[in-house]
């Protein structure tokens, strides 16, 4: 490692954000401790606080780049089979590859009062631009806040199939049947969906 001069304020927060994740990937969001964080990248604690305003600013900066990188799978997914069932499986593949990261989304709430920064909101609302672009082209009939509801409810739905999922040991098995769970529940959504168009 570097001599600690040698590293920018830009660069320490990028080391605090990549061990941040690998702790949280690998023991989980309760895992996440700054004195752990600052003796991996060799820093005092104070110099993690120097680039992050306290421990919920580092762990919504975390959120962020979860759902960035969430964002960038369903893109990928896309591309290779651009249904509303292929994204709505891509988020399933993400969570499940994911977990640690996908579950601290979830699990770490702000305090009661305290504003979720803007910065932080469009990355999480980018996450769902694309199931919303699909569904747009299903149906030109609703207006947009409408078809914004629906994207919101579908893809609320696919996060309880995968938070179900994760809640039970992980297998072959378990994993086919939450996919059959998204397929259907795609399907079923769907049909729905066309069904209030046409009347």
């Amino acid at each position: 490692m570097a001599r600690r001069s040698e590293h920018s304020q830009a660069e320490i927060k990028e080391m605090v954000l990549e061990v941040a994740e690998d702790i949280v990937r690998e023991y989980g969001y309760s895992a996440l401790k700054v004195r752990k964080i600052a003796a991996d990248i060799g820093y005092t604690v104070g110099s993690i606080y120097m680039v992050f305003t306290n421990m919920n600013d580092l762990i919504m900066h975390i959120k962020a780049r979860t759902w960035q990188k969430l964002h960038q799978h369903l893109q990928n997914q896309q591309k290779i089979g651009g249904t509303v069932q292929d994204l709505a499986l891509g988020y399933l593949e993400f969570a499940v590859e994911n977990e640690g990261l996908w579950r601290m989304l979830f699990e770490h709430q702000v305090a009661l009062g305290e504003q979720v920064p803007d910065w932080y909101l469009q990355d999480n609302q980018r996450a769902f631009e694309l199931m919303y672009a699909m569904l747009k082209q299903h149906d030109q009939v609703h207006a947009d806040n409408q078809v914004q509801l629906a994207t919101q409810t579908l893809m609320n739905s696919v996060q309880g199939v995968a938070m179900h999922l994760l809640m039970l040991n992980q297998s072959p098995e378990t994993i086919k049947l939450a996919k059959a769970e998204v397929v259907l529940l795609v399907e079923c959504f769907l049909q729905g969906w066309s069904n209030e168009v046409k009347e």
